[in-house]
């Protein structure tokens, strides 16, 4: 059984070794970040599809909460029982358009998070992938070294 400082001692096992970790590190750095990105781009174009119903929806409210503004300031010399319900229809109609600008407000703080999280993870994989790839053919090249120096040795 190899203990730590034969370990260490074969340049060998080390090389290997690293060899390894960043091949597994490379790896991972694949298929996470970019599994990710997906994940909140999918999300991303579902709040932003959600995000364009409500902008429509807010109009419509808008355009009849206009229309009926103008028939409130007619109805209003009249006194008539109609007035009640088209004042009553105002009142939703305008808490329905506030209730509208909320959800609007939250989508779009939400796609800025998701925006974030997005930048976060492209550069996660900028950061995490190049660095193990470097170490990856550095450990490579010192392996090969060492294998060749290893076989000259023997041969010897």
């Amino acid at each position: 059984m190899e203990t730590a400082s034969s370990f260490l001692a074969s340049g060998d096992n080390v090389f290997k070794f690293l060899l390894t970790m960043c091949i597994g590190t490379i790896l991972f750095n694949i298929i996470y970040p970019t599994d990710k990105i997906k994940e909140i781009e999918i999300r991303q174009s579902e709040l932003n599809y959600k995000l364009d119903i409500m902008n429509e929806e807010s109009k419509v409210l808008y355009d009849e909460i206009k229309i009926l503004n103008r028939l409130k300031k007619g109805l209003n010399a009249l006194k008539s029982p109609d007035f009640r319900k088209k004042l009553e229809s105002f009142d939703l109609k305008y808490e329905l358009l506030s209730k509208k600008d909320y959800e609007i407000k939250h989508l779009r703080r939400l796609i800025e998070i998701s925006r974030d999280e997005l930048g976060f993870y492209s550069s996660f994989r900028f950061w995490s992938y190049y660095p193990s790839m470097v170490i990856g053919l550095l450990s490579l090249i010192f392996w090969i070294h060492f294998y060749v120096k290893s076989q000259k040795t023997e041969g010897d």
